[in-house]
């Protein structure tokens, strides 16, 4: 109630606006005394994969990456809106918002059945490591946290416990470089118990993991030791022998990169880690400086470090190192070049790449006799390097800067791309191939059962506007790619009639010509339009089971192992952009190429593509030609190729 004296009355009753100011403030005091009296209201929980890298973890304060699996805890704000916080599923305060059944959270039948069992398992974990209960609204900001944890985080590294193991998922991030550690990939993790009422495990590549921070040898020791290969044991033993010349190493990098003496180096030890990012800060996981001081420091010392650097060539070991030219993995048995060099932390590191994605004029890669490895390769795999070579002499480096926006040109041209996405994605020139190629980014969390809400068989998945059929036993990788479009060319069909037996053989000769090629070692591809599935709305389901159907029935009746691409988008229209993955645009191809091959450089001159769509005067487009065209492929007409 407000409570005016009679003095003021005669005051006020000159001044009205004032008499309103004091209603709106009373109003308002009174409100927040109400929303203090009441309760909170329990927190609505949820999961999902995050739909950006924005979202902050509330936890642990990181950042939660596109993709990741997220908690969610939604509560009314007195304000009148919802207000969610999120986390990552390990930093989950699960005290102070009790979950009961795990499968009752909202979105729980919503993601994939490898990451239910990875929630159930990590809040179990956090139900019994006991946290204290804090009300959502008493959560302290994470400044405060951290400000709080300083004290008692001194000597924080020495109670770590270190853990080595296979990465279970690409979604964990590593501390040192910041960027996705794959899946499969080994990876050291250093937990300790956070004063905020959890465990905190920070992962780490094994390359980037700060030994002089953590107890971690002897290595065989580590929790986990036992149960990796024995060749990624020796990685660990390495790592202890680089550890050891780390000082060594450290001393030189100063005197050669940073133009110190020799004898300054030796009489000041203690300034020369001083000087290289004042390493011994690191011993703090709290005070670790940014990857960006980091980065900015080694540019200085990493000057002319690819000219020093040794490049070497071998067969991938396994399939967890990833090509720095294309981010994607390097299949285990693909050839692979490396570019070793010191890094200015005090080991070697070594940069591995497809042998299509090397960067040959940063690196002392000529002649390629002299790689180290070259005399333990395959004659025909020598033969690959020489043709780089070649490559690379005649055409004068056509990855150069200099001719960079030439580049960007035809990139815009033959993917339909802005030119600021052909900037962004800008691409080494594939060896024996000449021309150039978008980046397909492709992560397997992109994947989906279904495609915009018609349910798929099991073997096909989407990806953005594209469905494709799984890899299937018998289905091999190769070099040869024998590609052939579906609807005129290797099925008769119809777009008026729907059904998955609505379809025969084009040629009758199309079974025996498909084995033929299967047994001369080509892998065969589909790849096929079909604008239906997205312009029929209400008979979405329809259209997809027609155009699957037929698809698995021709596989079958062919008995051949065959990948398939469908372009489900629209063409370029009114009000509508040109889908990059619909013929005659390439991107179907490049998916396949890049992430569909196991690695395998595909060879443009014994490959090819069939296709009815030809640009002819009775033809319905010329899509499929300038599709051949776009990717630089062979091309023939079913007619020609399958015979009357």
């Amino acid at each position: 109630m407000l409570v005016v004296p009679f003095s003021s009355l005669s005051l006020l009753a000159r001044n009205p606006s004032r008499i309103r100011f004091l209603l709106a403030a009373s109003a308002a005091r009174v409100a927040c005394l109400a929303m203090s009296a009441s309760p909170q209201p329990a927190a609505t929980v949820s999961v999902e994969y995050a739909k950006s890298g924005r979202s902050t973890c509330k936890g642990c304060s990181g950042a939660i990456a596109s993709g990741a699996l997220r908690l969610g805890a939604t509560t009314p704000d007195p304000r009148g809106y919802d207000a969610t916080k999120w986390y990552h599923v390990a930093c989950f305060p699960s005290a102070s918002h009790p979950l009961g059944p795990v499968e009752s959270i909202n979105g729980f039948d919503s993601i994939k059945e490898d990451d239910r069992e990875e929630l159930l398992h990590e809040l179990e974990k956090n139900r019994k490591r006991g946290q204290t209960v804090v009300s959502p609204s008493e959560e302290p900001s994470p400044k405060k946290v951290k400000s709080q944890m300083s004290p008692s985080a001194e000597g924080l590294s020495d109670k770590a416990s270190v853990s080595v193991e296979y990465a279970k998922s690409g979604r964990s991030t590593c501390k040192g470089c910041t960027e996705n550690i794959a899946k499969g990939t080994l990876r050291l993790g250093a937990s300790f118990h956070d004063p905020r009422g959890f465990e905190n495990t920070k992962w780490y590549h094994v390359a980037c993991f700060p030994t002089s921070s953590y107890p971690v040898f002897p290595v065989e020791n580590i929790n986990g030791f036992d149960s990796i290969e024995d060749h990624d044991r020796e990685k660990l033993q390495e790592l202890k022998e680089n550890d050891d010349n780390a000082a060594d190493h450290l001393k030189k990098e100063m005197v050669h990169g940073l133009g110190g003496s020799k004898e300054v180096s030796e009489k000041n030890p203690e300034e020369v880690k001083n000087h290289n990012s004042k390493s011994d800060k690191t011993v703090n996981p709290l005070d670790k400086p940014s990857p960006k001081k980091v980065k900015a420091h080694m540019s200085l010392t990493a000057k002319g470090v690819s000219e020093k650097a040794s490049v070497l060539v071998e067969y991938a070991k396994s399939g967890r190192s990833t090509c720095k030219g294309c981010n994607e993995n390097i299949a285990k048995g693909a050839l692979r070049l490396g570019a070793s060099a010191h890094d200015p932390r005090g080991y070697d590191s070594t940069k591995w790449y497809h042998v299509a994605c090397f960067p040959a004029s940063s690196y002392p890669v000529f002649p390629v006799e002299n790689l180290q490895g070259f005399d333990s390769i395959k004659n025909d795999d020598r033969e690959k390097l020489r043709e780089l070579e070649e490559n690379y002499k005649s055409d004068g480096n056509a990855a150069d800067r200099s001719s960079e926006p030439n580049l960007k040109e035809e990139m815009v041209d033959s993917i339909g791309i802005s030119k600021e996405g052909a900037a962004k994605n800008l691409e080494e020139l594939s060896a024996g191939n000449n021309r150039i190629h978008p980046v397909i980014s492709f992560s397997v969390s992109d994947i989906n059962k279904d495609y915009k809400g018609a349910t798929l068989p099991t073997q096909w998945k989407a990806f953005k506007t594209v469905i494709f059929r799984e890899q299937e036993d018998g289905l091999h990788a190769s070099a040869k790619i024998a590609a052939f479009d579906f609807d005129g060319c290797l099925a008769k069909t119809s777009v008026r009639i729907i059904g998955a037996d609505k379809w025969s053989l084009q040629h009758k000769s199309i079974p025996e010509k498909l084995k033929s090629l299967y047994n001369d070692g080509y892998k065969l591809v589909i790849f096929t339009n079909e604008s239906n599935i997205d312009r029929w709305k209400n008979k979405r389901q329809e259209a997809v089971d027609s155009k699957v159907g037929r698809l698995d029935n021709f596989i079958g009746c062919v008995k051949v192992p065959i990948q398939v691409f469908i372009a489900c988008g629209l063409g370029k229209g009114k009000g509508t952009p040109d889908d990059p993955y619909r013929k005659p645009n390439p991107g179907m191809w490049w998916l396949m190429a890049q992430h569909f091959n196991s690695g395998i450089e595909i060879d443009m001159d014994k490959s090819f593509y069939v296709g009815d769509a030809a640009g002819r005067d009775n033809d319905h487009s010329d899509a499929d030609i300038e599709f051949a065209k776009a990717i630089g492929l062979k091309f023939h007409v079913p007619e020609e190729y399958f015979g009357p």
